[in-house]
């Protein structure tokens, strides 16, 4: 899924993202300017228990919801960008320096299709963790889906995710990025996957390699690469 045939839908989120950051405070790890997948909806979830802002990828409809009063956006429509504005008006917000325009329904649906198998990946990959770590977070700049793990020691963490796409590969593909990085590291051999250190260094897995196996084996094969991305803080 190349980016620039989501470019539309992407903006419309990094939009939100930026609404989202003017309403709550800074929160670790930049979660103030993450979004959430769940429910058929890219959402921020809700927001010092009152304000939820949410596109729903089956409908097309952006929903701004206050204190129990809610706007409605058709995204798929022309008029986008001025009924948000009136929104963030009414609301004492800044609209988002970005271009918005119309969602073309083929960008909503083409995204739900990637979504859905890539939060269930990294929410099962989660659930095999302990210590420290986040929530499964939907980055608006990247539309990528991850998991960040500390070690609670001098900032050492690994984060994991599933990216639908970048300027230098155009399909999806998983990540693993312990960090520091230790170059010692790829001197481990692979149950899946190639180590990866050009431009970011980690472990790169095709999403099309982890569909030949169920998810009970996905989620099994992503904790060996962890066990192994862990080595780097030895």
């Amino acid at each position: 899924m190349k980016p620039e045939k989501i470019k539309q839908l992407q903006n419309a989120c990094m939009a939100i993202g930026e609404l989202k950051s003017q309403l709550i405070e800074e929160i670790p790890h930049f979660g103030n300017q993450s979004l959430f997948f769940q429910n058929d909806e890219i959402t921020t979830g809700q927001l010092n228990n009152k304000t939820e802002i949410k596109i729903h990828l089956l409908t097309g409809q952006l929903l701004y919801f206050h204190n129990e009063e809610g706007h409605l956006i058709d995204i798929t429509k022309d008029n986008f960008s001025e009924k948000l504005s009136k929104i963030t008006s009414k609301y004492n917000l800044k609209i988002p320096e970005i271009q918005l325009d119309a969602v073309p329904h083929s960008q909503l649906s083409e995204f739900y299709s990637y979504a859905v198998i890539a939060k269930r990946t990294i929410e099962h990959f989660r659930m095999t963790l302990e210590g420290n770590y986040t929530l499964v977070h939907l980055w608006p700049h990247h539309f990528d889906f991850s998991v960040e793990w500390f070690t609670g020691k001098n900032d050492e963490q690994i984060g994991t995710g599933i990216s639908p796409g970048d300027e230098q590969y155009s399909e999806p593909y998983f990540y693993m990025n312990p960090y520091p990085f230790n170059p010692k590291v790829v001197e481990n051999n692979l149950p899946i996957g190639k180590w990866h250190t050009s431009s970011w260094k980690g472990i790169k897995v095709d999403r099309k390699d982890l569909g030949r196996y169920p998810q009970n084996e996905v989620t099994d094969l992503l904790h060996q690469l962890f066990l192994i991305s862990k080595k780097n803080f030895e």
